[in-house]
Parts: structure tokens; C-alpha cells; sequence
């Protein structure tokens, strides 16, 4: 009896220890979403902080206990504290380098859709969070360009890629960063969201990147590309619409253009942890699917008249890979 009380304290310390990583994420979100480390950027009390901004001292007290255990947060003398140097630069609203919006991602629309799996397997109404979907999945799409980007670059060195349509371009991160390098290739990106697409345009003004409102599946273009691109895009498409991605893609490609996708995979090799939490919060979404695997991709571009070039990993850790596609 005596062992099997120690195995079952030992299991409740185990399951303590994991959610430590969570206190962590909560703290930061928490304070990437108040601006909370810039706001003690410099050393600071808890008390001036919460008169200046109209806080509960009492909360803003706790939350400066938890940064203090984490680590996050540094004691100075006379009662103030001070972010830690890293924190301000990482989570603050205004800094350039701020990974913040993968936290509210992850805060705001994964855990709280995972929290709600008990009442939706038992088909019980539940009102998900839906608000800014759109702006948030852009803003964090463009956490991946920097790794993403060098892998275009190449094929558009390789293949003397002239013209470039970006399929879900988001905020046109991708473009922007093309417009730079190759101020030559001429660049368009389409975009559903109404709302995205025109802060898009409000972000590429003063360059020749255009940029249109538009449902893929509907869109009509004379002009003949040598790249299509199509990022973090397969989770608003079902299995039957997925082959009409490939379809629209090859009639817009030129001969031996290329399709490059970039996507998280599930059943690879890398990153299965995340690539199946995604599907869970995609699966609890209407209107939304489950992120693809390779041998599905490669059967839709048999059938549309493309040829795999190349699977490769890039965000291991996040099952992310980057395919690239010719058509023959």
C-alpha cells in the first residue's frame, strides 16, 4: 500500500513539473499582451507601474512574483524591478526582434481551443475564439520568412524565375524580401482576407509589388508565372479543394515553372509533437483541416502534371518542410 502511495505522489510531482513550461508562456504572453517588460524596462515599482496604467496592484504584484521566480524579472533596491535585458528585446510590442504574436497565437486561439476538446467530442455548442484569426496567422507566418526565405531565393536564382505569385501572401512578407533582392521579378500576391490584404497594400506602397483581394479557387490571370508559392495555406483547404490548388497552380505556371510549398507535415520524420497539436486546433475549427502529409501532396501534383523536386525540413522541432514541385 505504502509503495503505491509513493508511485502516485511521484506521478503528481511529474505532472507538476510539466506544467512548469506553461507558468513560463503564461507570464510572457501576459506581459507581451500589457507591454508589461517594456513598462519595466527600467527599474521601476510595482506600485508606480499599476498607478500609471490603472493595473490591480495586487495582480500586477503576483505576476512580478512569478517573473522574479522565472527568472524574467530582476530585484533592484528600493523595492523596483527591471526586466531582464532579453525580454524586453524578445516580448515587447515595439521591439523589431519581438516573437510576442506566437505566443497570443498560441494563448489566444491553440490552448483555449484545446480546452474546449471535452465539450466539442461530446458535441456540445462551444463559442471558439475567432476574432483576428487572419492578422494573428499572418503576423506569425512572418516569424518563419527569415528561414523560409533562403530556400526561394535559390530557386529563383537557379531557375531565372521572372514572374512570382504568392498564393495567401498574408502581409507579403515573402514579396517584400524578393522585391529586395530581385528588384527585377515582378511580384504578386493574392490574399482573401479583405482586412489583411489591405493592410498589405498600406505596407508595400512606394514599391511595385501588387497585391489583390481575391479567392484563388476563382481567379482569373493571363499572365503566365514562373513561381507560385503557397505558404502555411493547407489548413483553410479541404482534401477535394487541395487538388484544385494544384490544378489553379499548374494552369498559372509556365512550362517547367515550379510550385513551392512550405507547410507543416504530418507521419515525417521531424516535429510530430506540434504538426499533430496543429491538427487538433485545426480538426476543432470549422472551415479549417488538418495540415497535409507528403504522400498526399505528391499524389495531388501526379495528377496535375508535376514532378516532386525536392521534400526538405526546415523547422524540425515544428514539423515545417518545404517542398518544391515542376511542372513537366
Amino acid at each position: 500500500m505504502m509503495i503505491a502511495e509513493y508511485q502516485r505522489l511521484w506521478q503528481a510531482r511529474k505532472w507538476m513539473k510539466k506544467n512548469e513550461p506553461f507558468l513560463q508562456a503564461w507570464h510572457a504572453h501576459l506581459g507581451y499582451s500589457l507591454d508589461l517588460f517594456k513598462a519595466f524596462e527600467k527599474p521601476v515599482t510595482t506600485k508606480l507601474i499599476a498607478e500609471r496604467y490603472s493595473y490591480k496592484e495586487d495582480l500586477l504584484e503576483r505576476w512580478v512574483e512569478v517573473g522574479l521566480a522565472l527568472g524574467y524579472l530582476k530585484g533592484k533596491q528600493g523595492k523596483k524591478i527591471q526586466s531582464k535585458k532579453r525580454m524586453v528585446t524578445y516580448l515587447s510590442k515595439s521591439s523589431h526582434q519581438s516573437v510576442g504574436i506566437l505566443l497570443k497565437e498560441m494563448m489566444e486561439l491553440h490552448i483555449p481551443t484545446m480546452l474546449s476538446y471535452r465539450h466539442l467530442m461530446k458535441g456540445d455548442e462551444v463559442s471558439l475564439l475567432e476574432e483576428d484569426i487572419g492578422h494573428t496567422v499572418a503576423e506569425t507566418s512572418g516569424l518563419l520568412e527569415s528561414v523560409m526565405f533562403p530556400k526561394m531565393t535559390s530557386v529563383v536564382k537557379k531557375e531565372k524565375v521572372k514572374r512570382v505569385l504568392d498564393v495567401g501572401c498574408g502581409h507579403g512578407g515573402y514579396l517584400h524580401r524578393l522585391h529586395h533582392k530581385f528588384p527585377d521579378v515582378q511580384l504578386t500576391g493574392i490574399e482573401a482576407d479583405a482586412k489583411v490584404q489591405k493592410e498589405a497594400v498600406e505596407q508595400a506602397k512606394g514599391t511595385d509589388i501588387t497585391l489583390i483581394h481575391a479567392d484563388f479557387m476563382n481567379y482569373i490571370d493571363q499572365n503566365q508565372y514562373d513561381l507560385v508559392m503557397m505558404n502555411n495555406l493547407f489548413y483553410y483547404f479541404s482534401y477535394q479543394d487541395r487538388l484544385k490548388l494544384f490544378k489553379r497552380a499548374s494552369k498559372l505556371l509556365s512550362k517547367k515553372g515550379h510550385l513551392f510549398i512550405m507547410s507543416p507535415l504530418v507521419r515525417s520524420k521531424h516535429g510530430q509533437r506540434f504538426a499533430t497539436g496543429f491538427n487538433s486546433f485545426m480538426s476543432a475549427h470549422e472551415e479549417m483541416y488538418p495540415v497535409p502529409n507528403e504522400k498526399e501532396l505528391q499524389s495531388y501534383a501526379k495528377k496535375t502534371g508535376f514532378t516532386q523536386v525536392s521534400c526538405t525540413p526546415v523547422i524540425r522541432e515544428g514539423g515545417w518542410y518545404v517542398l518544391l514541385f515542376k511542372k513537366k
